[in-house]
């Protein structure tokens, strides 16, 4: 059975459910903040599901969500980020690095 979490990102507290693939809601929604703190009691409410039926899904908005992605990474978790906003972010970035190295260089 695959587990879905959904996260809606933000910059001081991130929110996250998770629903079976019945559509069965495994985990209400909670909030938790954007720390190690946070980020440890996201991790402990996945803990009795096996990692690899677990599918990670969030919203890349802005800068807020990088250091838990990274970390949930770094636990070995499937992470999903929305690719729609993930290549514009790309794009964005890209664009100010080739500005960067052409004024610097």
């Amino acid at each position: 059975m695959k587990i879905f979490v959904g996260i809606d990102i933000a910059k001081l507290n991130h929110f996250a459910a998770a629903i079976s693939s019945d559509g069965e809601i495994i985990i209400e929604p909670f909030k938790f903040s954007n720390d190690a703190d946070g980020f440890q009691l996201l991790v402990s409410k996945l803990e009795s599901f096996d990692k690899n039926s677990n599918i990670i899904g969030l919203e890349s908005t802005a800068h807020y969500g990088n250091n838990l992605i990274r970390y949930l990474v770094a636990e070995i978790y499937h992470v999903c980020v929305e690719p729609i906003k993930t290549c514009q972010m790309r794009k964005k970035t890209s664009a100010k690095l080739k500005q960067i190295r052409s004024t610097h260089m």
